[in-house]
């Protein structure tokens, strides 16, 4: 046998089976669990949270459904596909938001005539200088141990306003 007929069978074999993949998994709905819209708000210490990450966690899903927070706080949640909603039950929820600290300013001309600025740049990004921290306390972003629960239902709006705290 020829390398190029073993090359021609094995990759007409991986394009089958990468041309069932998608057939079968991304084509259609009809094999996905109900979803149902979800909206709603981040606040925390009472004003609304821009740039923040909601997942809800339906317990014996295989994902999260998710959404991002604008700049009034508000999200909708898309589980697969855009704004599609959550699984009806109960789902626990985690909220993220990180924060880069503001590395110092350097001109382009200040690197090619300090070679030690780069040097410093890097210095500082090992430290953790601009380590992404988080803006909101970490306990909302782990599953095990954010207080956020509510039941997502097949007959009701499922609009939530989470109320974050210190």
């Amino acid at each position: 046998m020829s390398i190029t007929y073993q090359f021609k069978k094995h990759a007409t074999l991986g394009a089958g089976i990468a041309l069932l993949i998608v057939m079968s998994g991304c084509g259609g709905s009809a094999d996905r669990p109900a979803t149902y819209p979800v909206s709603g708000t981040v606040m925390y210490n009472g004003a609304p949270i821009a740039g923040a990450s909601v997942s809800f966690w339906c317990e014996g899903a295989s994902r999260a459904a998710t959404g991002v927070t604008d700049p009034e706080g508000k999200f909708q949640l898309s589980m697969f596909a855009a704004n599609d909603g959550a699984l009806a039950g109960t789902n626990t929820i985690t909220v993220s938001k990180m924060e880069g600290s503001a590395a110092p300013a350097v001109s382009d001309e200040e690197l090619l005539n300090n070679p030690s600025a780069l040097a410093n740049m890097g210095a500082n990004m090992t430290n953790g200088a601009d380590a992404p921290k988080s803006a909101i306390p970490k306990k909302y972003s782990d599953r095990k141990s954010t207080s956020l629960k509510e039941t997502v239902s097949a007959d009701s709006e499922n609009t939530f306003v989470l109320q974050l705290a210190d």
